[in-house]
């Protein structure tokens, strides 16, 4: 976790976002590779896998990220990918699991963050972006 910065996890976002009446994807953690799979085939395909760790800030870059998945198969593959991939890029971090979600409809998407700078104090960022998929 970054020093004196309160990180929340995607899971803790979403809680939040979802208390204030916001809709939001249903998003689950799975422990393992099997939890993993069977959340997949409980909510449907196709699904987006995330790792799970506030030591990781940038999911993407640090190849945390699975899109579009589409089998059980593929499912599995990307478990393994993703813990592969954070073990090379980040092997001190803790890992909470693997988030688990619906793919979402394309559509536009939000990100919302929160910082206190010491120059500017209290700083709120907001942007938007369009999400589109090949699922």
């Amino acid at each position: 976790m970054m020093e004196g910065r309160v990180l929340l996890t995607e899971t803790e976002s979403k809680e939040i976002v979802k208390e204030a009446g916001i809709a939001v994807t249903d998003t689950r953690l799975a422990g393992s590779k099997a939890e993993a799979v069977s959340l997949s085939n409980q909510m449907g395909y196709p699904v987006v896998m995330k790792i799970a760790s506030k030591d990781i800030v940038h999911k993407s870059d640090a190849g945390g990220v699975k899109v579009g998945l589409k089998t059980p198969e593929e499912a599995e593959k990307a478990y393994d990918e993703i813990h592969r991939s954070i073990s090379q890029k980040h092997p001190e971090a803790v890992i909470q699991g693997v988030t688990v979600q619906k793919a979402a409809r394309p559509g536009t998407e939000v990100i919302i963050g929160m910082s206190k700078d010491a120059q500017f104090g209290p700083v709120l960022m907001f942007g938007l972006g369009v999400y589109g998929s090949s699922f």
